[in-house]
């Protein structure tokens, strides 16, 4: 990542702030402790997608995951999306220092089938396409602006991992870019850049919208 991308982060004025209490309780979902072992390579999900099928879509990727002999920690980290009624598996694996960046993919969703984890070391897993325009980013004049500009755009999942910068105390800020449009093919009018502080353990503390523009 060019440097003078960093440093534009740092002399961003932090438009939103939320505390890790209250985005566990709307955004975290617990995995308990995964690694690259839970990927999975997708085998044939047709018959999980077909009319005629008498299953649940969910009950039926898991049922194909243990066919498929996935690994346990690939089929614990589908049962618990599954249970968030989010019905997918990681399909890709990304270490990010002491926390990781882990792909969900969703086969059963009908646009955007792709989303992102980021993955604390203590197993909160955040999810950073859901809800990318939170309530306390809304209020921001930066957003009204925003939104005054571009009526129709909404945020294009999934989110973009775009580089990271070191705290003082240790930790690390990963940050993500999502691409504001109207619709699948138009243009981008914009991009929401946000940062998640995690501490030197690798357990998330907050989130911060940086930037819209």
């Amino acid at each position: 990542m060019p440097t003078r991308f960093f440093r534009h982060v740092a002399g961003c004025a932090i438009l939103a702030v939320s505390g890790i209490t209250a985005m566990q309780a709307a955004h975290a979902l617990e995995t308990g402790p995964i690694d690259a072992r839970a990927v999975w390579q997708e085998r044939s999900l047709s018959a999980c997608r077909s009319e005629q099928s008498h299953t649940a879509p969910d009950v039926c990727l898991l049922r194909s995951m243990q066919r498929y002999h996935a690994h346990p920690q690939a089929i614990a980290a589908a049962k618990m999306l599954v249970k968030a009624n989010k019905a997918g598996f990681i399909s890709a694996w990304r270490p990010l220092g002491k926390a990781a960046l882990a792909t969900v993919t969703y086969p059963f969703r009908a646009n955007t089938n792709e989303g992102s984890l980021l993955i604390g070391s203590d197993g909160a897993a955040i999810d950073v396409d859901e809800d990318a325009v939170r309530e306390e980013d809304r209020a921001t004049a930066a957003w009204r602006a925003f939104a005054a500009a571009h009526p129709d755009s909404v945020p294009f999942a999934p989110a973009d991992f775009v580089g990271s910068t070191a705290t003082d105390d240790g930790g690390q800020r990963l940050l993500f870019s999502t691409p504001m449009k109207s619709c699948h093919a138009c243009a981008d009018d914009g991009a929401l850049l946000v940062a998640y502080t995690l501490d030197k353990a690798g357990v998330v503390l907050e989130r911060e919208l940086l930037t819209i523009k």
